[in-house]
């Protein structure tokens, strides 16, 4: 591990009530890994509850994983089962299996979730229910990852990024995302939604209802991710500006976990 300076003090209290991130990609070439390392470790002292919005894996070719990104996995596993905090996990269309991914890191898979701390009510589901266009068109998709693949391995981020952000407008998945989202949310009675599937993080107010894009991992940095605070549903972006910093290995070691029982047992980037 990187022994780097990170911010990982855990709080006194959580900052924030609940944490919602979505779209890692672990195994993708561009995945952010090192940074995701420090942002869970940090996050898991900073909220009362984290929520992993879809699409943690790539796929299950568990081959391309890396050191780093095993890495990410034993934070999210490590801190699965504390008392003191709650970790959920919601259905991408990159997860695979729900028997085999939720046996990985050590909590059930939902297709939706519903977070409440007595002010906000947020619906948090994936958002590849709203995209007809991988649905319909699926061989396409398929051809259209491949070559993605190819331009994530060989081009720069910020390239790869702009050739993710024309396509996504050429097949205006954002836009249908987040309506369908939203008409799904205010149909149900909710205020405030939250999706992933898009990779491309934004908030607006519309209708009576707050819709809020966590983004992705596998974009340059700062990357996006949503905080629920008091009746506020807002992005941020990591690095998080003000966060003191320390070393990987003090923050594990402050982290709060749960110890281990005696009997536990072993442990296409387009939406």
């Amino acid at each position: 591990m990187d022994h780097g300076s990170i911010p990982t003090t855990p709080a006194a209290e959580p900052l924030f009530d609940a944490i919602v991130i979505s779209d890692l990609h672990l195994g993708s070439d561009v995945c952010q890994a090192k940074l995701l390392e420090e942002f869970l470790i940090w996050a898991v002292g900073h909220c009362r509850e984290l929520v992993i919005n879809g699409d943690i894996f790539d796929d299950l070719n568990f081959k391309r994983l890396t050191k780093r990104h095993f890495a990410c996995l034993k934070v999210i596993r490590r801190h699965s089962d504390r008392d003191d905090f709650r970790l959920v996990w919601v259905r991408g269309n990159h997860d695979g299996p729900a028997d085999i991914v939720s046996h990985i890191v050590g909590v059930d898979i939902l297709d939706e979730y519903i977070y409440d701390n007595g002010r906000v009510r947020l619906l948090i589901l994936h958002g590849d229910q709203f995209d007809t266009f991988t649905t319909s068109y699926p061989l396409l998709t398929d051809a259209a990852v491949g070559v993605f693949y190819f331009i994530q391995k060989w081009m720069p981020h910020r390239a790869a990024r702009w050739i993710r952000r024309i396509s996504k407008r050429w097949q205006r998945n954002s836009e249908r995302v987040e309506s369908r989202a939203r008409e799904y949310a205010r149909s149900h009675g909710f205020r405030f939604v939250t999706c992933g599937h898009t990779h491309l993080s934004m908030e607006s107010d519309r209708d009576g209802v707050r819709y809020v894009n966590s983004g992705t991992w596998t974009d340059y940095p700062p990357c996006p991710f949503v905080v629920v605070e008091g009746d506020q549903v807002r992005l941020e972006h990591w690095p998080l500006a003000g966060v003191e910093e320390a070393t990987p290995d003090r923050a594990e070691a402050e982290a709060p976990s749960t110890p281990a029982p005696s009997h536990s047992s072993p442990l296409p980037a387009m939406g």
